[in-house]
């Protein structure tokens, strides 16, 4: 009987040890998971209103301590973009956000509610001139993160991107290229149109981000490192289906995002498509049951930005897809999730 009873013992103190040992990776991965996720966060800011959306989204998830906001840059070479971004970091309480644009060539173009807001809005730069260059912003962030932690974030033109990815090494600071070998988790890419299976882009459905500064696309894409993972037109604007924004007109005249829209429309605010918000929550929360994604294969796009998507070897590149969800997509979940994180004000 003591035999029997000491390898009882034993079994049970072995189960013990168990049940602890799965708790104590259970919180490691929960505590994993609830880390907020750092992102650099580049945008034309000019073009269209989702861009005040997905920069408003950004800030509430960082209030929730969904993320950590590392900076924010702009792709256009213009002074109502970067002044806008200003005047949007201001009011949810982070002023101090490193800001930066490109001071070679770049896309602008005239926007139709950066400028407003931005004289409505209080903000400190007022001058595209004065703002840092975007690619040292981001060399300078890189290098004081985690290896392996910055998630990058584009809505608009490669033209940083691009830029980052062919900046030299200078003394002590590492070249561009290895910095995001080094640091960069991923890139998460608003551009593309991933129609068909394997998925091609005869540009029938417009292309900004990629056709806006072609040459820099072309090299970002066919340069860049890592995990890229691109949003597709399809998932959040045309010929996706989704809208938001109607709701932001509940919003108090004071809120620079009900005052975007209001002033992309002309007056009243309606709903527009979701390309770059759909972006900021994959960038922040995954997949989970938003999205599918395709992860084999690579994009290989072409100097005038058509491309198709070739599985003959892997670089690290994936699109997302829709989802199902007892047989029927998800959008009205995505579209209620994003307006729900634009409607909310900023943290006290």
């Amino acid at each position: 009987m003591l035999p029997a009873l000491a390898l009882y013992k034993e079994g049970v103190q072995t189960s013990i040890r168990t049940a602890l040992l799965s708790l104590a990776i259970g919180f490691a991965a929960l505590s994993k998971e609830a880390a907020p996720v750092p992102i650099i966060f580049d945008t034309d800011m000019d073009s269209d209103c989702d861009d005040v959306g997905a920069l408003a989204m950004l800030h509430v998830l960082a209030d929730r301590g969904e993320a950590v906001i590392l900076a924010t840059v702009t792709s256009s070479k213009s002074d109502d973009a970067i002044e806008c971004v200003d005047a949007i970091n201001t009011y949810f309480g982070r002023p101090d956000l490193p800001t930066g644009s490109p001071k070679g060539e770049a896309p602008k173009q005239a926007s139709k509610f950066a400028r407003e807001v931005a004289k409505l809005f209080p903000h400190k730069l007022d001058s595209q001139e004065k703002a840092a260059d975007a690619v040292h912003v981001y060399r300078k962030i890189l290098i004081a993160q985690p290896d392996q932690s910055v998630v990058i974030v584009t809505v608009g033109d490669l033209t940083n991107i691009a830029a980052l990815l062919k900046l030299p090494a200078e003394a002590a600071a590492p070249s561009g290229i290895d910095l995001v070998r080094k640091k960069v988790r991923e890139w998460v890419c608003m551009g593309g149109n991933f129609v068909g299976r394997p998925a091609k882009d005869d540009l029938k459905l417009g292309n900004n981000n990629f056709t806006s500064d072609k040459a820099a696309s072309h090299y970002a894409v066919q340069n860049w490192p890592v995990k890229v993972t691109f949003v597709g037109r399809e998932i959040g604007s045309v010929p996706s289906g989704l809208k938001a924004g109607a709701r932001l007109n509940d919003l108090p005249e004071s809120s620079p995002i009900r005052m975007g829209y209001q002033f992309y429309f002309g007056g009243k605010v309606k709903d527009r498509h979701v390309a770059d918000q759909t972006t900021v929550l994959y960038a922040v929360r995954g997949l989970r049951d938003y999205w599918d994604a395709e992860t084999q294969g690579y994009m290989d796009l072409q100097p005038d930005m058509t491309f198709e998507w070739r599985y003959d070897k892997d670089k690290q590149h994936s699109y997302l897809l829709k989802r199902k969800v007892d047989g029927k997509p998800n959008d009205h979940v995505i579209e209620r999730t994003i307006e729900d994180l634009m409607m909310q004000p900023p943290k006290k």
